[in-house]
Order: C-alpha cells, then sequence, then structure tokens
C-alpha cells in the first residue's frame, strides 16, 4: 500500500508555522532573560574592562604576530608545493596521483591561511580604523601609523605569494596559462585546463555558491539580532544583505547568460 506524500506546500505552510512557533517561544524566552538578568548584565559590562581599548592597545603585536604566522606559513607552503612539484615529473601513475592530491592539498591550506590572516589584520586593523580614535593622544602612544603600514606591507605580501602560487603550478603543469597579473586570468587559466579540471572547478563553484546562499541569510539574521539587542548599527545588516543579493543575482545571471549562448 503507498503512502500518500505531503504535498509541497503543505510542508511549506508546516515550516513556516514551525518557524514562526519557535521563533515566538526564542522571543519570548530571550525576552524574559532580558527582564530577568538584564540589569544585572548591564552592571557587570560596566565593572568590565572596555574590550575595544583593550584590543587597541595591542593592535600592533596583534599586526606582528598575524602578519608572521601568516608569512611562515606562506613560505613554508611554497617550499612544500616545490618539493612536492619536483616529485611529480619522474612518479609513475598511481604515485603521481597520489603526489597530485597532496599537491592540492597543500597548495589549499596555503592559500586558506593566506585569506584567513588576511581578515584578521582586517579585524585588527578595524579595532581602531576610525577619525574618532586616530585623532586622540591613545592611537600615538599605540603607534597606529606604524599598524597601518604594516598591515599595506602584509597586504602586498599576500598579493605577491598568491602570484608565486600561480607560478609554482605553472612550473608543474606549463599547459597553464595566465598571468596573475592580468584581470582576464582567470578566464585563461579556465581555458587552459581540461575537460576534468573545469568539471571540479565547476562542482566546487556551485558547492560554494550554495554554502554562500545558506550561510548569508543566517549571518543576517543575527546582525538583525545584534542589532535590536545591542544596537550594532544597521551598517552590518545592509552589507551582509547586499553581499546575499550579489551572490544570489550573480548567479542567475549567469545561469540566463550561458542559456542564451547556448542559443547562438
Amino acid at each position: 500500500m503507498k503512502t500518500k506524500k505531503m504535498g509541497t506546500y503543505k510542508k511549506l505552510v508546516l515550516i513556516l508555522l514551525a518557524g514562526a512557533a519557535i521563533g515566538g517561544a526564542g522571543g519570548a524566552v530571550l525576552g524574559a532573560c532580558v527582564e530577568i538578568f538584564g540589569p544585572g548584565i548591564a552592571a557587570g559590562a560596566e565593572d568590565m574592562p572596555d574590550m575595544l581599548g583593550v584590543l587597541q592597545q595591542v593592535m600592533l603585536p596583534l599586526m606582528v604576530g598575524i602578519g608572521a604566522a601568516g608569512i611562515l606559513i606562506g613560505e613554508y607552503s611554497i617550499w612544500k608545493l616545490k618539493d612536492i612539484g619536483e616529485n611529480i615529473a619522474g612518479a609513475d601513475d598511481e604515485m603521481c596521483d597520489l603526489l597530485e592530491y597532496q599537491y592540492e592539498r597543500t597548495g589549499a591550506f596555503g592559500m586558506k591561511a593566506n585569506i584567513i590572516t588576511q581578515a584578521l589584520c582586517i579585524l585588527a586593523l578595524s579595532v581602531g580604523y576610525s577619525m574618532k580614535y586616530i585623532r586622540t593622544e591613545a592611537s600615538q602612544n599605540n603607534h597606529f601609523l606604524l599598524v597601518c603600514i604594516l598591515f599595506m606591507l602584509y597586504f602586498a605580501y599576500t598579493g605577491f605569494w598568491q602570484a608565486r602560487y600561480v607560478k609554482c603550478i605553472q612550473r608543474v603543469y606549463p599547459e597553464k596559462k595566465g598571468d596573475p597579473s592580468s584581470r582576464k586570468f582567470q578566464k585563461e587559466w579556465l581555458a587552459s585546463c581540461d575537460e576534468a579540471e573545469r568539471s571540479v572547478i565547476y562542482q566546487s563553484a556551485y558547492r560554494s555558491y550554495v554554502t554562500a546562499n545558506r550561510a548569508l541569510p543566517l549571518l543576517l539574521v543575527v546582525a538583525m539580532l545584534g542589532h535590536l539587542l545591542f544596537d550594532t548599527g544597521v551598517m552590518a545588516v545592509a552589507l551582509l544583505a547586499s553581499a546575499w543579493l550579489i551572490v544570489l543575482i550573480s548567479y542567475l545571471n549567469s545561469c540566463v547568460k550561458i542559456r542564451k549562448e547556448k542559443l547562438g
């Protein structure tokens, strides 16, 4: 006997009702917690040190530490890539597959460290990146100008590191084309890939789109709650909403464009 499946619209209605019920219950609990524990938390927060002030005081060593860690990991990754690349040339088919996997994993590790340290440097600089702070005597005592110089130098290093990473790949795979300093690099690189490599790129790009399309709405809700409860400002909400729109609209526009190109 076949069981009758619930219709799509009925499922959506149930999901919406469940979400509304959970949201209402969560809001009621949160409101009650704010009423009960809010005064105590506020009094405790007044006695705690100013975290922003603490971070501003350690901006310089924080920037130095992040930059040093990023450079060490970056140089290690480049050295490892060169070492594995030399072994790929004389390896048999089975060993070559393993070495190519290690090569890909090492490159991904270096690139992730490159991007993560850039994001951390931006966060470290942002704690004092305001005219209100720059004009104070504290900014001079904390050598804010030196922090800005280190920030720019490290970002210059990350740009050159990414170019070196591409050159490492091109030494092992001479068929890979593209100049990292060119605006057409992505297009030229994709054109030089074979069908199997393109399939990996396309699948990875689609998974990235799906991840972003799930994560951005959740981050947007967090930003809205932060603005509601802690008055964090509407800018974070606006930027996350803009990022969500950019990701979604660019994907849809690409789908239409590709379909149009197939029609000739």
